[in-house]
């Protein structure tokens, strides 16, 4: 038995409801655990390529700030698989901190003494479920375009 449009179009509609769940229920997990996390004014000390391997480059990024006990520093290394210099300067995903500014950083909710530097709010925390929340909604506006022209037929059958 073939599944006819109006069973193609809940199908579609279900789907786009079940997307749409995902997509906001992952929103709101980063949410809560950026709202949990404290913040701290750091200084960039360096950002820059630390080692080169074949396909691989090697960030590093030294910070510094101030708390009570004194100044605290922390340098993070981050690894960027790309072809070329240029590209992997383009991946890396701290490109925009600059040497000697200060920045508001997250720190980590459990553990207030680690910075997370690329936690935010940001394309790359959050962009995957903006896409399938996205996703989401418009499958779910296909699934009920599809049961309203499935339903247009059987209305002009029985008047």
């Amino acid at each position: 038995m073939k599944p006819t449009r109006r069973v193609w179009g809940k199908i579609f509609t279900y789907l786009g409801l079940f997307l749409t769940g995902i997509g906001t229920i992952g929103i709101l997990g980063p949410h809560i655990e950026l709202q949990r996390s404290g913040r701290v004014m750091a200084q960039v000390v360096s950002n820059e390529i630390a080692y080169r391997h074949e396909g691989a480059y090697g960030f590093r990024l030294q910070l510094k700030w101030d708390k009570p006990e004194g100044e605290q520093r922390t340098t993070l290394t981050t690894l960027v698989r790309a072809g070329s210099e240029e590209a992997a300067r383009k991946a890396y995903k701290g490109k925009h901190l600059v040497g000697g500014q200060t920045y508001e950083f997250y720190t980590d909710a459990d553990n207030p003494d680690r910075i997370q530097p690329f936690k935010g709010y940001n394309w790359a925390t959050f962009g995957t479920f903006v896409l399938l929340a996205v996703a989401g909604i418009i499958v779910f506006f296909t699934g009920m375009s599809i049961i309203r022209s499935a339903k247009k037929p059987d209305q002009a059958s029985s008047a």
